[in-house]
């Protein structure tokens, strides 16, 4: 018997090569208004261009009429470790203790998780899988939603830190001494946040002999190398977690962030991303316009802040491109809106072939009939993840929609 080395078993170029005929193109630099062919070679878009020549043992896939799109990316999302979340058993997605940067998301990841189907029969080809539930919360890693183990799905086994320091705004529900109480606690523990990235940091210098595994695990990113991602909504909680992060030296995404067009010049100074969780929302306050979650992200565009688009939830992540179709409903074009859950996340997370269609990048795209990021037409007919066609006919949903239709 032969057998053939790993690296030629696995090499991109023994996955053929597949031609796409006429499909509009989006987040590419052509215009999207006439149809293009895609040539995918191995796991890379070889070429986009009209009439492109077709050549013995091509796979030919005719995309008349239909739309191409670069995979979306989720971002923050529990996706992958958590599969039923009334059931503790199925929820992996936070560890015990409030200062946890060495617990990593990659480890818990479930690729055989139910929910990754309902993703990809949307367009999201890739997603972030973010520890929860602490102050030091752990490590992000990035996978790509197919694969037989986690460790072919993972991109990045290690994308970003994760923090959920408490608000410094509390409640309104309380009582105002409960208030007091709830705003002291949580100055308390910003407190303990400083002291433990201080300690942290001097080991990572090499000027403290302390012996706590812990600190290993935050010198890439006391160092820059790797992004911080700090939960805060309200503007004193923007304005803390920026000083945090020019304390440390972190490059810094603000997570959630409903009041970040109040420090906007902030933010902008400190370079900080921010990522909207959700545009179909209620309006943050009281006194907030009715519009308010459904324009932020024009907003805070307009005043030089990067944006990601996200979704916090569990199984609505399949919702995700709707949440830049609201983007595009409410001032962005629907260039600008696809690239906030595309080019946008890959540049933050490092990834410089991905989130784009152009000659060089990854093969990974979704082919759909109507806009992506509209609901009511929009329907995935093919996807390809870096250059793997993707069986969509493992959609759970679909599966028990054609059983009772």
């Amino acid at each position: 018997m032969r057998y053939f080395p790993l690296s030629l078993v696995w090499s991109p170029l023994l996955w053929g090569q597949t031609l796409i005929r006429g499909v509009y193109v989006h987040g590419a630099a052509v215009s999207p208004q006439n149809p293009l062919d895609i040539l995918i070679a191995g796991d890379t878009i070889a070429a986009i261009g009209p009439n492109l020549p077709a050549s013995a043992g091509y796979t030919i896939v005719d995309g008349e009429g239909l739309h191409a799109y670069p995979g979306l990316i989720a971002l923050s999302t529990p996706t992958g470790l958590i599969e039923v979340e009334a059931v503790r058993a199925t929820r992996d997605n936070a560890e015990v203790g409030e200062y946890n940067p060495n617990a990593l998301a990659y480890t818990a990841f479930n690729i055989d998780s139910r929910v990754l189907p309902t993703l990809l029969a949307n367009g999201v080809l890739y997603a972030e899988a973010a520890p929860q539930g602490s102050v030091v919360a752990g490590q992000s890693a990035l996978f790509r939603l197919r694969g037989r183990t986690r460790e072919e799905a993972a991109v990045l086994p290690q994308a970003a830190l994760y923090l959920y320091p408490p608000s410094l705004r509390p409640s309104t529900a309380l009582p105002p001494d409960k208030q007091e109480k709830a705003r002291k606690n949580a100055l308390e523990t910003w407190a303990k946040l400083y002291e433990f990235l201080e300690r942290a940091e001097r080991w990572c210098r090499g000027d403290s002999s302390e012996q706590d595994l812990r600190y290993a695990s935050l010198c890439p990113y006391l160092a820059g190398q790797r992004p911080v991602v700090i939960e805060a909504t309200w503007a004193e909680d923007i304005e803390a977690a920026l000083s945090l992060a020019r304390r440390f030296g972190f490059r810094v995404g603000i997570l959630d962030a409903k009041e970040a067009d109040k420090v906007a010049a902030q933010i902008k100074a400190a370079g900080a991303v921010v990522i909207v969780q959700r545009t179909h929302a209620l309006p943050p306050t009281e006194d907030s316009p009715w519009d308010a979650s459904f324009t932020i992200p024009r907003r805070l565009l307009e005043k030089g802040i990067p944006v990601i688009l996200a979704h916090e939830s569990l199984w609505n992540q399949r919702n995700l491109p709707y949440q830049a179709g609201t983007a595009a409903a409410y001032g962005l074009s629907p260039e600008e809106a696809l690239r906030l859950v595309t080019e946008a996340p890959a540049q933050w997370l490092g990834l410089s072939r991905v989130g784009r269609l152009a000659p060089g990048y990854k093969a990974s795209l979704v082919l759909a009939e109507g806009d992506l990021l509209d609901p009511a037409t929009s329907r995935i007919r093919y996807a390809w993840i870096e250059g793997r066609k993707v069986d969509l006919a493992t959609n759970p949903q679909e599966i028990l929609y054609q059983r009772y239709k």
